[in-house]
């Protein structure tokens, strides 16, 4: 048996994946259709046969597509807000004064509580949906960005100061670019944290709107459950995916960071 910290190869990670998924689905099939048999619980092979309905639905593609929109523009707004508020407190000790106590209150708000209020401020639509994730995805990046900032090794700063760079060259040179893996982490983070938010509101204030207003639709009729389990399925999966992705691109472009403190 190997010990927890060894390496495992990619293909058997692949193949301990699928066990696992097959695996849960089987025991949730034979749970589900011999001991727990009430209707309108979720059984994989009605699920999964539901799929096809699913993918044929034009309606539910658009869902899709509005969700991820929605996703990538309040990861954006996100980003924009993380770097330069992080990038300034780790920078400044006067920023830091100035932006610490406001982020330690609003961090521990729940931003799906604050989504009606944005849609009573800014009405329906994807612009309000955006900030709610965007409010949810600040935090990992703007912390991750401060600590990548206040973490640049002080001798490379010190060595480039000594070279004649003016503190503009040593922020662009040296501080940033050290920084740039630690806010890359937080934005792999936030991908995962967005996506859930963006369905979460959608269900609570999407109007319709989004795969969360698809499956409360479906599921207010709840004249085929088997769709709604599906669609949350597809959701799901999502999920997996942006995170595979945002894992590849962060091994592919920060590899170099391997041995850095995190």
């Amino acid at each position: 048996m190997q010990l927890i910290h060894e390496p495992l190869s990619t293909r058997r990670q692949i193949v301990l994946g699928v066990v696992g998924v097959v695996g849960v689905a089987a025991l949730a099939e034979v749970l589900m259709s011999t001991v727990i048999t009430k209707d309108g619980l979720p059984v994989p092979s009605r699920v999964m046969g539901s799929l096809g309905d699913l993918f044929s639905d034009s309606a539910f593609w658009e869902a899709v597509g509005f969700t991820l929109a929605e996703w990538m523009l309040g990861l954006l707004l996100a980003t924009v807000a993380g770097v330069l508020v992080g990038a300034a407190m780790g920078a400044s000790k006067a920023a830091m004064m100035t932006f610490s106590l406001p982020v330690e209150a609003f961090r521990v708000l729940p931003s799906i509580a604050l989504g009606p209020i944005l849609v009573l401020l800014l009405g329906s639509g994807m612009l309000p949906l955006a900030i709610t994730v965007a409010l949810a995805c600040v935090w990992p990046i703007l912390l991750n960005t401060m600590y990548g900032v206040r973490g640049a090794d002080t001798t490379a700063i010190q060595t480039a100061e000594s070279f004649g760079l003016s503190r503009a060259e040593v922020v662009r040179r040296v501080i940033l670019p050290s920084a740039l893996p630690f806010a890359f982490t937080g934005v792999r983070v936030a991908a995962s944290i967005g996506l859930i938010v963006a369905v979460s509101a959608e269900l609570l204030v999407g109007a319709g709107a989004g795969i969360g207003g698809y499956i409360l639709l479906n599921s207010a009729n709840a004249t085929n459950l088997d769709l709604v389990y599906a669609a949350t399925l597809v959701a799901g999966v999502l999920g997996v995916l942006v995170s595979l992705v945002m894992s590849l691109v962060d091994a592919k472009v920060f590899d170099w960071k391997k041995g850095l403190a995190q």
